[in-house]
């Protein structure tokens, strides 16, 4: 562990220059004082007060006698409010900053890399991009960096980063054979798909069922697809995948109000992977109940978080005229 040696204030920067190793422990006032500008940023983080956020997370680092994975964790949430509120040279700063510290770590390099992209230095992000990959404890990590490059208009470059990761090894991580298995899909190799992540399920990557079920929708298998799923369910029966999986079959069977509370309980988990589906199917769920009045609501928070949704979009004019309501205006 190594001790706080300085910390430099700025209007939204701020982080330690230099550590010095200490066995020091920092108070217990100092922890929980910490720890409550820690919640005050995420909470402001949340309601997209970006400025609050950067200032509590500052007023986080002050309690610091050393540094340790819970200032890391914060470094982390700040640069993502700077980044955010479209700070980037500070976001850049504070991931630097970071690096000084760990100079292996691999998420800093991918999402410094991302803030480099969204200022248009993508030389600069494909050096960032390619230590993250020396440094990812698996190949997962390719397919990150594809998603980033593919959404920022950069596909040819993304297909590089699938090419390489196919030509490794998978070696020995169950997860590496699910990333070939990933990737195949994505290039509609359906048959490579499946041999991949048959592999990685043999050798204890459960998660792989859900892409396995994927390839075997996409070629047609719906039942092979439902043995994968009720597979990941029976493993994972606490994942909102699984509630999801769950509440799907209770509508299927007509019971809207139990599916409602699966995915209720779903989106309530501290993880939730799949949001959007699952508060998709919220809304459909109170809807088929004969629940406008709650599916309409959701609907008007959902369009507003998702508002490339156009059928959503429509759906929401749809509840409205069907409770003879006057849409409301956003």
């Amino acid at each position: 562990m190594r001790k706080l040696h300085s910390i430099f204030i700025k209007t939204t920067a701020l982080f330690a220059a230099a550590f010095l190793l200490s066995g020091c422990a920092q108070s217990k006032e100092r922890l929980e004082k910490e720890e409550a500008y820690r919640t005050i940023g995420i909470n402001a983080m949340e309601e997209g007060n970006y400025e609050a956020a950067m200032e509590a997370f500052n007023s986080a680092l002050v309690q610091a006698n050393e540094i340790g994975p819970n200032e890391i964790d914060i470094c982390f949430y700040k640069a993502a409010a700077q980044f955010a509120s479209g700070n980037y040279e500070d976001a850049i700063e504070t991931y630097d900053l970071l690096l000084e510290s760990d100079s292996k770590n691999s998420d800093a390099y991918f999402l410094r890399g991302c803030v480099w992209l969204k200022m248009n230095e993508s030389d600069k992000a494909g050096e960032d991009y390619d230590r993250a990959i020396d440094y990812a404890e698996n190949d997962e990590i390719y397919l990150v960096v594809y998603n980033s490059l593919s959404g920022a208009g950069f596909e040819a470059k993304a297909k590089e980063y699938l090419d390489e990761a196919m030509e490794k090894k998978a070696g020995k991580k169950a997860e590496n054979y699910t990333v070939k298995g990933k990737i195949c899909f994505l290039q509609g190799r359906y048959e490579d798909a499946l041999e991949y992540l048959a592999t990685a399920i043999d050798k204890g990557d459960v998660e792989a069922n859900l892409y396995l079920a994927r390839t075997y929708e996409a070629l047609g298998n719906e039942t092979e697809a439902e043995e994968c799923i009720s597979a990941y369910v029976k493993v994972n029966p606490e994942s909102s995948v699984s509630f999801n999986q769950l509440g799907c079959k209770e509508m299927e069977q007509g019971n809207y109000d139990e599916a409602a509370k699966l995915f209720e309980q779903g989106l309530a988990l501290e993880k939730v992977t799949n949001e959007q589906e699952l508060r998709s199917n919220l809304i459909a769920a109170y809807e088929y109940s004969g629940d406008f009045e709650s599916a309409k609501e959701k609907m008007r928070e959902y369009v507003k978080d998702y508002p490339k949704d156009a059928a959503a979009a429509r759906e929401y004019l749809f509840l409205g005229k069907n409770r003879n309501e006057e849409t409301d205006e956003e």
